[in-house]
């Protein structure tokens, strides 16, 4: 959840995400349980997007796809599949650490 604290709505607002993948033919009725959550909702906006995944790891014809977004708000599976195209791509595991400070002069 994010406020105005973060810049992007007025004071005493806040902006919420409820998502999941979908599982039913009624979308909005399985988001129901956590919009209760929330209490009073001023405005929602609903929408419901496909998942795509890759057809091929691409090593054949070095066309390297990710899959589409998915439920997690916070980009959590980005991450991985990051990672994972990293890894088709060069061969090896993503290391990601923090850079050393520049030598003092």
């Amino acid at each position: 959840m994010v406020s105005s604290t973060h810049n992007v709505c007025a004071k005493d607002v806040y902006v919420a995400i409820v998502s999941t993948i979908v599982e039913t033919d009624k979308p909005e009725r399985e988001i129901i349980p956590g919009l209760q959550l929330l209490g009073s909702i001023y405005e929602k906006f609903v929408s419901v997007t496909p998942l795509y995944t890759p057809v091929s790891s691409g090593e054949a014809d070095n066309i390297f796809v990710t899959r589409s977004y998915d439920a997690t708000s916070h980009f959590e599976t980005v991450v991985e599949d990051v990672q994972d195209v990293w890894k088709r791509v060069i061969g090896k595991d993503l290391i990601l650490k923090k850079r050393e400070a520049e030598a003092e002069k």
